[in-house]
């Protein structure tokens, strides 16, 4: 049986193992989020979300489902790892749907620093959004986006990292997190609280998406949208089976009638 690297790698669908430089990080980083869709759906379908590597190996390397942040970047840090790569997982706060007076959003997001000839670089293949290159943890840096967005990153003085996304004018706070690293207890109770909360947007939403060459697939609920630099086309998705097709179809999704119709995306 193929060990945990040669399948990853299979299921991104690279030949060889990369280098265990800057190169082969966005190499990496690149093919999975091609390969892996952002899948949130097991919270909504009150499953909860199984963080025991194992568990996510077996469910984002079968080919018929993705995951979301806890998942997709740990099987990307464990893919890291094996490749020589030293990574540091981090807890972050998402910012990017916050208005002025909400309070301070809870810790739900995980990314990772790694580490390369003694710099530390952002990289991230777990947020549903487009794909941003890594990033070197430095004040002012700055990434051009598959879509069009141009990623800066600041030091801000509560919250520590702040990635802000820059597109037609207009710049959105993204995430913010720390230097510290992320214990496993922590993790593991931001993975609850983010997969099982009532108030969790993956409690209270269907959210899936995937990385395009030129931009970003998703679905919201019952709207399907392809978002690219020149504009977003959204379709209304016309009902459960419809909604089964495209998971399957745009997505590689495989979910039961039942299963489908259980996401409650479609108003009565």
């Amino acid at each position: 049986m193929a060990g945990f690297l040669e399948r990853y790698l299979a299921r991104v669908g690279l030949s060889e193992r990369p280098d265990a430089n800057l190169a082969g990080l966005n190499a990496l980083l690149w093919a999975q989020r091609l390969a892996i869709p952002y899948d949130a759906l097991d919270p909504r379908l009150g499953r909860g979300v199984d963080i025991e590597p194992d568990a996510v190996a077996d469910k984002l390397l079968s080919g018929t489902r993705g995951g979301y942040c806890f998942e997709l970047n740990q099987i990307f840090a464990r893919a890291l790892t094996d490749t020589g790569f030293q990574v540091e997982p981090l807890l972050a706060r998402v910012w990017f749907r916050q208005q002025p007076d909400d309070p301070v959003p809870p810790r739900t997001h995980i990314v990772l620093a790694v580490l390369i000839d003694g710099e530390r670089w952002l990289a991230d293949a777990g947020f549903g959004g487009g794909h941003v290159p890594a990033m070197r943890l430095a004040e002012g840096t700055q990434a051009a986006g598959n879509d069009g967005a141009v990623h800066r990153l600041r030091r801000d003085p509560a919250f520590g990292w702040m990635l802000e996304r820059h597109f037609n004018g207009q710049c959105r706070a993204q995430y913010s997190f720390t230097d510290d690293v992320a214990m496993p207890a922590d993790i593991a109770m931001s993975n609850h609280w983010t997969a099982t909360a009532p108030q969790s947007r993956f409690i209270q939403n269907v959210l899936v998406s995937q990385v395009v060459r030129d931009g970003l697939k998703s679905i919201t609920n019952d709207l399907f949208s392809i978002q690219r630099a020149d504009g977003t086309e959204k379709v209304q998705i016309a009902g459960p089976e419809a909604m089964r097709t495209l998971l399957a179809d745009a997505f590689g999704i495989v979910l039961s009638a039942q299963e489908v119709r259980a996401l409650a995306a479609f108003r009565p």
